[in-house]
C-alpha cells in the first residue's frame, strides 16, 4: 500500500487500515445518541454473498482490521459466516454489540470465528445506560454478556459514549468497569448525528474537561485496564499523544473508514457524507477517487479557525462534529478551546482529583 507523509503528523495511508461495516439496520435497542438510527432491518441490506464480497474487497485495497456493527449485529443471521470468511482472508475483525442477548453459543461462534475483539457498549453506570439506551434493565444484561464472552475466551472491550448523562461519572465508571473481565475502555466522543441531538452534548469546557479526564483515566490504571480514547484535541493536553509522531488527530478518511448496511461508504462511521456504493463500484476506486477524501487528507480546504491553526496537521478538529453542528465538514470544530490549553491542565486535574 502506498502512501505519503503529512508532515509532521507522520504517514497517511493511501486507504484506510481500520474500516467499519455496519452489517444491520436491525437493533432491538432504541439509543438516545444512535449515529446510525437503527430500527428496522431495510430490505436493501447486502446479501450474505455481496457481504463475502466487501470483506474481499477490503482486505484487496490493504485494509487490516473490520469491525462489525450495527444495529445490532448479533441479530444479522450470517453474521458468523462472514467473520469467518473475512477471518480467511486475513483480516483482524471485531464485534460491537449492546450485550442485550449474547448467548454461550453465540460467545462460542465468535471464539470459532477468530475475533479479536468483543466489544459491548457501557455508557456510565446503569442509572445513566439504561436511560440512554432507553432499555431498563440493559446494564444488568450487559454485565452478564461480558462474563459470558469473557468465559468463551473473548477479549472483551467496553465502548462508552461520553454524553451529558455520564460526563460527571467518568471516574466511578471507569473503577467499576477494572472490576469485571474487560481489558478495554474506549472513550468515545458524542457526536449530535442520528438519533443523537445537542440535549446530550456538551459544552466546549466540559469537552475539555472530559478529554482532560480520560488522560488521567489512562494513567490511574495503567498496567491494570487500557484506556484508550479517539478524541482529535487529545494533542492540546495529553504529553504523551503529543510525543506520537504519527498522531494526525480525525481519523476520518485518512485511517479509517465505514460501510453502511447497505453498502454506502462513509469516511467514518459518524460521518454521514456518502462517496459511492460498492454494489456499483469497487471500494478502492471509490475511496481513491473521491474529493471528499482529498480534502479530508489533505486539510488544505478546512474553514474558520481549524484553517489557519498550527495543530492542522496533528488534529484538524473532528470533521463530523462539524458537519453535526454547522452543515458543513469543512468547518471549524465548534467543539475546539484551542489556544486556551495551556500547558498545566492536566496536572491540575491530577492534582483535583487526587492522582498519584
Amino acid at each position: 500500500m502506498s502512501g505519503s507523509p503529512l508532515s509532521p503528523g507522520g504517514f497517511r495511508p493511501r486507504l484506510p487500515f481500520h474500516m467499519v461495516w455496519l452489517a444491520t439496520n436491525v437493533c432491538n435497542a432504541r439509543c438516545l445518541h444512535c449515529s446510525s438510527n437503527s430500527n428496522v432491518r431495510t430490505p436493501d441490506e447486502l446479501t450474505t454473498s455481496e457481504a463475502h464480497a466487501l470483506m474481499d474487497q477490503l482486505a484487496d485495497a490493504g485494509v487490516l482490521d473490520v469491525a462489525f456493527s450495527g444495529g445490532e449485529p448479533l441479530l444479522r443471521p450470517d453474521l458468523f459466516d462472514i467473520l469467518e470468511h473475512a477471518h480467511s482472508r486475513g483480516l483482524t475483525t471485531g464485534v460491537g454489540s449492546n450485550g442485550g442477548h449474547l448467548t454461550a453459543a453465540q460467545a462460542a461462534l465468535l471464539a470459532r470465528s477468530g475475533i479479536g475483539r468483543f466489544q459491548i457498549s457501557l455508557d456510565g453506570l446503569a442509572t445513566q445506560h439504561d436511560r440512554l439506551r432507553c432499555w431498563p434493565g440493559l446494564f444488568d444484561r450487559a454485565l452478564h454478556s461480558i462474563a459470558t464472552a469473557a468465559a468463551a475466551g473473548l477479549r472483551v472491550h467496553v465502548c462508552c459514549t461520553i454524553t451529558r448523562l455520564n460526563s460527571q461519572c467518568l471516574e466511578p465508571f471507569t473503577e467499576f468497569i477494572s472490576r469485571q473481565t474487560v481489558s478495554r475502555i474506549n472513550f468515545s466522543r458524542y457526536v449530535p448525528t442520528g438519533r443523537g441531538t445537542d440535549a446530550l452534548d456538551l459544552t466546549m469546557e466540559e469537552w475539555r474537561s472530559a478529554v482532560e479526564t480520560c488522560v488521567v483515566l489512562r494513567e490511574r490504571y495503567r498496567g491494570r485496564l487500557e484506556i484508550v480514547s479517539h478524541l482529535a484535541q487529545q494533542i492540546l493536553v495529553d504529553k504523551e499523544v503529543q510525543e506520537m509522531a504519527g498522531f494526525i488527530g480525525c481519523q476520518a478518511g485518512i485511517a479509517q473508514g465505514c460501510v453502511t448496511a447497505n453498502g454506502d461508504v462513509l469516511p467514518c462511521v459518524l460521518l454521514p457524507v456518502p462517496l459511492g456504493n460498492v454494489r456499483s463500484r469497487a471500494f478502492s476506486k471509490i475511496w481513491t477517487n473521491s474529493d471528499v477524501i482529498r480534502k479530508l487528507q489533505d486539510r488544505k480546504d478546512l474553514k474558520g479557525e481549524c484553517s489557519h491553526c498550527p495543530k492542522i496537521d496533528r488534529c484538524g478538529g473532528c470533521r463530523a462534529v462539524a458537519l453535526a453542528k454547522t452543515g458543513d465538514y469543512l468547518a471549524a470544530d465548534p467543539r475546539c478551546w484551542f489556544p486556551n490549553a495551556g500547558s498545566g491542565v492536566v496536572q491540575h486535574l491530577k492534582e483535583r482529583m487526587a492522582y498519584v
